[in-house]
């Protein structure tokens, strides 16, 4: 994976990448609050979107207090960006990928400021994971279920195992 670099004078965003082989629109959605070491996570009300071609990337400006996530689509379950722009406590921008509310994808989250800091994966764990693993978006998309639980029931046992075998 290639560090991207950071926009000059366009203010606090992100540089988002599809590495996709297919056209996505990605949204972005704020938290409904922040604080307490907890976060609400906002489902049905997107800040914003951005539809890319196969590997385009486009700079998303975004207010330094952003909290919240990028998904693929705006349909649950899905891989989450996690991130906020600039924490209250040491000024920094901080990320992570989620796969507790599903898997759509692979993704993978990078700073731009030379640290080199990643995480994420960009492998396939879709294909191939036992049929046990499996729910579905309302779109009808096959994707790897929530290991938390949610709205839906527990979590999924089985897709918990098989993420863990593959990304550790």
């Amino acid at each position: 994976m290639a560090t991207a670099a950071a926009p000059q004078d366009q203010g606090p965003g992100i540089l988002l990448t599809n590495n996709s082989a297919r056209q996505n629109t990605y949204y972005f959605f704020e938290n409904y609050w922040n604080g307490d070491g907890t976060a609400g996570a906002n489902f049905d009300k997107p800040l914003t979107n951005v539809e890319l071609g196969p590997n385009q990337t486009v700079y998303v400006p975004l207010l330094e207090s952003f909290k919240g996530r990028v998904q693929r689509g705006d349909q649950q379950p899905a891989t989450w960006g996690e991130f906020q722009v600039k924490a209250s406590n040491d000024g920094r921008a901080h990320g992570d990928i989620s796969l507790q509310q599903g898997c759509d994808g692979a993704a993978t989250v990078a700073s731009t400021d030379g640290t080199n800091v990643s995480n994420g994966f960009v492998n396939d764990i879709i294909s191939g994971a036992p049929a046990g693993a499996f729910d579905m978006k309302p779109n009808g998309e096959k994707v790897l279920a929530s290991t938390e639980g949610n709205w839906k029931g527990p979590g999924n046992q089985v897709t918990t195992d098989w993420e863990h075998q593959q990304l550790g």
